[in-house]
């Protein structure tokens, strides 16, 4: 049995890449370049770190909040002759939360700016490694309802929710 085979290859949308949680899960991807690729990051104003990762990581999507720090990232990315396209605001939060070719969604946006991209990768039938526990406290069984139809899958990774996703029984699902 080849590597592949049991570690397929995972494709990358990371929700907040400029935080403390896409930081540590880009410190992931770099230890095992075999089994993931970054297809898109996002952050919401902090340009030069989102450059750097953009740098090391070649996605194909940066998206960041403001379209002038949009426009200012999407010439820099020219100037180091990098080929990820630059996107701004909500709607390509939602765009790269749902790519056909993203596998898995790293939801780690701080606050209720997370729940739309990660509502939408949840109906688009992605795994989303769920770091918002905003999503959950505010639109719970909206999400859980997104995720059964579009054949998600939510893993909780914030250390509260995973303690309490730990502490369930194994084998318990939620219906809606």
């Amino acid at each position: 049995m080849t590597v592949s085979a049991v570690n397929p290859l995972q494709r990358l949308t990371i929700l907040g890449s400029t935080g403390s949680v896409g930081v540590n899960t880009l410190d992931v991807v770099a230890r095992h370049p075999s089994r993931f690729r970054v297809i898109a990051l996002t952050a919401h104003t902090q340009s030069a770190t989102l450059l750097e990762q953009c740098r090391r990581h070649q996605p194909l999507y940066a998206v960041i909040a403001d379209d002038r720090a949009a426009d200012v990232l999407a010439r820099q990315m020219t100037e180091a002759s990098l080929h990820t396209q630059v996107l701004c605001g909500a709607e390509a939060l939602e765009f790269v939360a749902t790519l056909p070719e993203v596998d898995t969604v790293m939801a780690a946006i701080v606050g209720i700016a997370g729940l739309r991209p990660t509502f939408a990768a949840a109906a688009a039938g992605k795994k989303v490694l769920l770091a918002n526990k905003e999503s959950l406290v505010t639109a719970g069984p909206v999400l859980m309802q997104a995720a059964h139809a579009g054949g998600a899958t939510l893993l909780p990774i914030d250390s509260e929710h995973n303690a309490i996703f730990q502490a369930l029984p194994a084998g318990l699902r939620w219906e809606p």
